[in-house]
């Protein structure tokens, strides 16, 4: 597997098999982007990290392209990424990893009547900011 950390020039830090590389472009396979944020600990420089799935919308058994122009660096995974991404793909491979939650019927009307609210809001939020300026 050749792995490489990918630094966007939109802030996301993306970890991906990569598949082709061209003049313009960069194809990954099964792309994860990483979060890190600081763990509330005694001790300094203590970090949690997490993976998930680069953008929900793509299709992960897919290759994506990433054009050039958007990557600030790439760089070789630590052993301790690696080892986690290998195992998040390996669970992608198999077919393990879980993509909906499965609710009960009364999880289910709740869920419903919140997203319903939501949109209310939403509608009455852009309705109210519904000015033109000159």
């Amino acid at each position: 597997m050749f792995c490489k950390v990918l630094k966007l020039t939109n802030g996301d830090t993306v970890i991906a098999n990569i598949v082709e590389e061209t003049k313009g472009y960069v194809e990954v396979h099964r792309p994860m982007r990483v979060v890190v944020s600081p763990k509330a600990s005694l001790e300094d420089h203590v970090y949690q990290l997490s993976m998930m799935k680069w953008d929900p919308l793509l299709n992960f058994s897919v290759p994506a392209r990433i054009f050039k122009q958007s990557i600030v660096s790439v760089a070789e995974a630590t052993n301790d990424v690696y080892k986690v991404y290998v195992e998040l793909y390996d669970q992608f491979e198999a077919g393990t990893e879980k993509d909906n939650i499965e609710l009960s019927e009364s999880e289910e009307e709740v869920v419903q009547q919140e997203d319903e609210e939501k949109f209310k809001e939403l509608i009455n939020l852009l309705t109210a900011n519904n000015q033109t300026i000159h």
